[in-house]
């Protein structure tokens, strides 16, 4: 009988277990903002949003920089999303062990906050870095309201290395954690002091296998993906196979590092943002994705891109039939990225 399953990667965690994760902060020491931050000096707030405050601190006892996120109780009690959110981060951070994979550190909770913590990439995110390499602004939010650039966005050799990271995480995460991660986009790849890769943002992580050391992989349902990295099987709502969905969104992810714009937006610039054009240009978007093939074969962004053996990976990294599409495995050894 075949499995068919899409839940956290480990079982929920209830109030009893949840000792097993998180830490008592003791006595800690309460900085000017009012948060008492075990074991941790606070510098500076990041961001904020309606879900978490997010803080960079450092280790008093490491002096190793963190990114804290830091949770209303109150909040996760009310939302049951918010909370598998945050637990398969924490439980998958925990449980992931490898170089090119942002770190989890034990967690710690207060009478009113659940604190996370992370690994802090000095360089940011991949995002941030495509913004601030390409000028035309095309691989941002609103990628078609300025014209494509002229070049790659990238040298080369960074773009080699970015994929061979990201491929490496996603290669250990969905055969030795036997998770898909299912939320591969620019602002989940972080760069370290060197410049390399790092895959973070684990919330998404579904379970692959039914256990360890299986290689028959389970079918998943539910649409993760951010609009641009979505692959044609999750647009049609069929069900995925979570691997093969991630080997697509890294090829949106190469298709922006080579080209600075995203492969399936078109140039809208001729019109008016009124709800019909934007529902129109949302219906565009979803049909070209399952045309990739045709798309890709003839883009005009690829035909600047001066190394062909990244235009065939990119192109096999983003075919439609996922029987044709390349596996990390294959992608690991493709001649571009050895």
């Amino acid at each position: 009988m075949d499995l068919v399953v899409d839940v956290p990667v480990a079982v929920r965690i209830d109030e009893s277990a949840r000792s097993d994760l998180l830490e008592d902060p003791g006595e800690g020491v309460e900085d000017t903002y009012g948060l008492t931050l075990a074991g941790y000096t606070h510098i500076c707030q990041v961001s904020r949003s309606d879900k978490h405050v997010t803080l960079t601190a450092r280790s008093r006892t490491t002096k190793e920089l963190v990114r804290i996120r830091v949770y209303a109780l109150e909040c996760l009690r009310r939302s049951a999303s918010l909370r598998d959110r945050v637990e398969r981060s924490v439980l998958v951070g925990r449980m992931a062990q490898h170089p090119r994979i942002v770190r989890g550190f034990p967690a710690f909770v207060s009478r009113s906050d659940l604190f996370v913590v992370e690994e802090h990439c000095i360089g940011g995110d991949l995002l941030t870095a495509v913004k601030s390499k390409c000028r035309c602004g095309a691989a941002g939010m609103s990628p078609a309201k300025k014209s494509p650039c002229m070049s790659t966005c990238f040298p080369m050799d960074f773009v080699r290395s970015v994929m061979r990271d990201v491929t490496c995480a996603l290669h250990y995460l969905h055969n030795t954690c036997g998770v898909a991660h299912r939320g591969i986009k620019l602002e989940s790849i972080f760069l370290d002091g060197s410049g390399r890769a790092k895959l973070g943002h684990l919330s998404s992580c579904a379970a692959v296998r039914a256990s360890r050391g299986d290689d028959k992989s389970l079918t998943l349902h539910l649409c993760c993906a951010p609009q641009h990295y979505v692959a044609p099987e999750v647009v049609l709502s069929k069900s995925y196979d979570g691997e093969l969905v991630d080997v697509w969104a890294a090829g949106v992810v190469l298709f922006v590092l080579l080209t600075c714009r995203f492969p399936f937006v078109r140039d809208s610039s001729g019109h008016t943002p009124d709800r019909a054009n934007v529902e129109d240009d949302k219906l565009q978007f979803l049909r070209d994705v399952c045309c990739a093939d045709d798309l890709l074969s003839a883009h005009p962004a690829l035909a600047r891109v001066p190394d062909p053996l990244a235009v065939d990976l990119v192109r096999n990294m983003l075919r439609v039939s996922c029987k044709s599409r390349l596996t990390v495995e294959e992608v690991l050894q493709h001649p571009f990225l050895t």
